[in-house]
Formats: structure tokens, C-alpha cells, sequence
């Protein structure tokens, strides 16, 4: 699963649904509204793209979108992500920066440049990114920024630093799948398996979407803690709604050996 949480291009795509608009110029090229909207109808699709794989309808969407609105930051963010996916990365550095030059205060935008940072090995440069996202009061979702905060530090690897962005991110919302998440790992890593559990409980009683690595690490602080009834529910629950993942065909072939440990 991807742990990064991006900045509205998920919902971008969700509002598309995969459809093509029927039209991405404005009828009157003077309307600078109706090209501010027809620049972002542009970005939207060139997520769509990008997310199908075919980049290069993706950079043909981002360059459209540009052409009608220069100054549209969420265009550049778009085209930093597309480079990044093909690897040309100081391009899509440029890009990344270009946003945040025509938008500075932008959190989306800090947010989404901050996880190209990490990605790439600058976990150090994308942390001030991330908590000036988070803590930017305009910023609908700062929890987002707090976990992708998290996860970097995951990378460098610095655990403590870690721990307390997820909390963080817990305080702004307690609900924060991901956050609730990487804590049980981490607390099941440090052998803390009661802490461990407790957070798993949340995730549950919050109603967030079951997930195979959350119900694996259910299955195996269950069995931590010698509780063999907990491990075959989540091994159950697992197995029966997730077949086809990595964690249940992992299960499936240790139980073939005669075991699940």
C-alpha cells in the first residue's frame, strides 16, 4: 500500500471517476475564470492518466493545463509528479518548486512537495516542508502532513521522531488510519503488544476500512500475546476478505508448513 497521503488528487480523480470531461477549454478565451476552471478541469485528467499509466496523456493534460492558466500551481505540482514518475527527477524538482513559487503558503502544496523530498532521500528538508503544512491554519487536513511526517521519519529511520508525528496526527484527528497503523507497528516492533493491540482496537472501533497489513499485524500481536482464539479471527477475517494479498498467501503457505508463526 502506498503511505503517502497526497493532497486532493485522490479526490480529484474520485470527482472525475475515471471519465473524460467534454470539454477542457473555456468557450470564451477571455473569461479568466472559465480558464482557471478549465485549467484545473486539465490537472484533474492528467491525474486520471497519470494513475491509468499512460504519462504521456498525462504531461499533454499538464502542458494544456498550463498554457491556459501559467499561474495555476496545482498544473506544476501535476507535472513534478509526472517527471518524478518517469524518473527525471531535477525536472520534476523544478516543477515541485515552480508551485511553490506561485503559490508559497500553499500547505497542499508543501505537503505534496514534501513527500517527492522523502521519497528521494531528503527526509531532513521535507520535515520543515510537512510542519509547515501541518500547522498552516488554513490547511483543511493537517493530520495528513503529520503522518506523511511520520512515515519519513520511518526512513531515516528515526522511531521517536516518528512516534510523535502520528501522535500528532491522532491529536488533529483520532480517526487517522495510517497514523493508528504505523503506531501498532510500532509498538508491536518495540514488543509493546498490549500498546499494540490498543491502537489495532481504535482502528477498529473508529469504523476505518479493514486493510490486509492492519488484519496481519492483528493476527500477529494476537499470537504475541498468546491469545490463539484473537490470531484465527484475524487470520479468518483476512484471508476471507483479502485472498488474493501478499499477507494472506504469506499466511496460506505457513499454514501449508504447519504453522503460522
Amino acid at each position: 500500500m502506498n503511505k503517502w497521503v497526497p493532497t486532493a488528487l485522490a479526490a480529484a480523480m474520485a470527482m472525475l471517476g475515471g471519465c473524460e470531461t467534454t470539454s477542457t477549454t473555456p468557450q470564451f478565451q477571455n473569461d479568466k475564470v472559465s480558464m482557471k476552471e478549465a485549467s484545473d478541469d486539465n490537472v484533474k485528467m492528467a491525474y486520471v492518466y497519470l494513475n491509468q499509466g499512460d504519462r504521456s496523456a498525462a504531461m499533454q493534460k499538464v502542458q494544456k493545463a498550463i498554457q491556459l492558466d501559467s499561474d495555476n500551481p496545482d498544473a506544476y505540482t501535476a507535472e513534478g509528479a509526472i517527471y518524478d514518475a518517469i524518473g527525471d527527477l531535477d525536472q520534476a524538482g523544478d516543477a515541485y518548486r515552480k508551485a511553490l513559487r506561485k503559490a508559497p503558503d500553499d500547505p497542499g502544496v508543501e505537503n505534496n512537495y514534501a513527500v517527492f523530498l522523502c521519497k528521494h532521500g531528503n527526509a531532513k528538508e521535507s520535515e520543515t516542508y510537512f510542519v509547515k503544512a501541518a500547522m498552516n491554519p488554513l490547511y483543511p487536513t493537517p493530520e495528513q502532513a503529520y503522518t506523511n511526517a511520520g512515515v519519513c521519519a520511518t526512513q531515516i529511520p528515526d522511531v521517536g521522531l516518528a512516534e510523535q508525528y502520528f501522535r500528532k496526527a491522532l491529536e488533529v484527528n483520532p480517526a487517522s488510519q495510517q497514523s493508528l497503523f504505523e503506531l501498532a507497528q510500532i509498538s508491536y516492533n518495540q514488543r509493546k503488544y498490549l500498546q499494540a493491540r490498543a491502537f489495532l482496537e481504535r482502528y477498529d472501533a473508529a469504523g476505518l476500512p479493514p486493510r490486509p497489513e492492519v488484519l496481519y499485524l492483528g493476527m500477529l500481536t494476537e499470537q504475541a500475546m498468546h491469545d490463539n482464539q484473537g490470531a484465527t479471527d484475524y487470520a479468518k477475517k483476512l484471508v476471507k476478505m483479502f485472498p488474493t494479498s501478499p499477507q494472506a498467501q504469506q499466511l496460506t503457505e505457513a499454514q501449508g508448513h504447519g504453522g503460522t508463526h
